[in-house]
């Protein structure tokens, strides 16, 4: 047997049999994901995570020895990886009936109920009345994303850079667009004075030009759509890392702001920025031809 010391340990919450039986199965659930291997089953199994196997060079099947301050030894084995941000990815899972010692413990943030029936907003708000009413000892209940707002700290500040870049992101693809559509009537002016001396009514030239920048554009987003989630990926996937995630996370994408709104918004802008500037070839005369080389 390999002896190893563990120093950081968490488990379910007691409060996890009264959560099953308020889902209706009367049974404890474990309600985390694992990488690998199986849930502890019995209070002498943990789960651990891949920094702190690897820190412990320790795989599934392997036993391992926890050892608290007061001198007191607990042999356990690993059935499970994980990771976790919590302590930085280096912590564990014990099985929830495990008998610990919570003379080195440093406090608890509270208990996480998990419905596995996929209830809508309503019956969450309605089930979330309900625990209060069976826990009244609890100082608040909140949804997950009120929790991890309130761990993090940055949920509004995330929330206000997105609307902010969804502005910039308007603004910049209008000034682009009357750049580039500026540049091109400047540059095509004889081309553009000809096309009126054969008789092109000035609608078709302002619907050339927009056609010409809502295509350009409309290829634009298609890229940012097919790059967007491994650039995503590539960016913020250290960050995480560097918190004890070390496989990375799953992204919860929009698909209606990703996939509608967002490009709806910037292909609107680069029409009417497009449209409004090449309204300035009305000024282009069919006599400008003289300036043809």
């Amino acid at each position: 047997m390999t002896e190893y010391y563990i120093f950081s340990m968490i488990r379910h919450s007691e409060y996890e049999n009264k959560a099953a039986i308020l889902q209706g199965t009367g049974t404890t659930l474990d309600m985390y994901e694992y990488l690998e291997g199986t849930p502890p089953q019995n209070s002498g199994e943990i789960a651990v995570t891949t920094l702190l196997a690897k820190k412990l060079d320790a795989d599934i099947g392997d036993t391992v020895t926890m050892s608290y301050p007061t001198g007191e030894t607990a042999e356990f084995i690993i059935t499970a990886l994980y990771q976790s941000m919590v302590n930085q990815g280096i912590s564990v899972r014990a099985y929830t009936d495990c008998d610990i010692n919570y003379l080195a413990a440093s406090g608890s943030p509270g208990t996480q109920i998990k419905f596995t029936d996929d209830p809508d907003d309503e019956e969450v708000l309605r089930r979330m009345e309900k625990i209060k009413e069976l826990y009244p000892e609890f100082s608040s209940v909140k949804t997950a994303g009120e929790t991890v707002n309130d761990t993090t700290g940055v949920g509004d500040a995330i929330d206000a850079v997105k609307k902010m870049s969804a502005i910039l992101m308007v603004i910049l693809a209008a000034l682009i667009t009357v750049l580039m559509a500026r540049s091109f009537i400047a540059k095509e002016l004889a081309e553009i004075a000809l096309m009126k001396a054969i008789g092109i009514r000035n609608t078709k030239i302002y619907g050339q030009y927009t056609l010409r920048f809502f295509i350009t554009a409309a290829a634009a987003v298609l890229i940012a759509e097919l790059l967007g989630m491994p650039l995503t990926k590539l960016c913020f996937d250290p960050i995480f890392r560097s918190m004890g995630l070390e496989m990375g996370v799953e992204y919860m994408q929009n698909p209606v702001e990703i996939y509608a709104v967002f490009p709806a918004i910037v292909l609107t802008a680069t029409a009417v920025s497009a449209f409004l500037t090449s309204l300035y070839t009305r000024k282009i005369k069919s006599s400008d031809t003289a300036s043809i080389e």
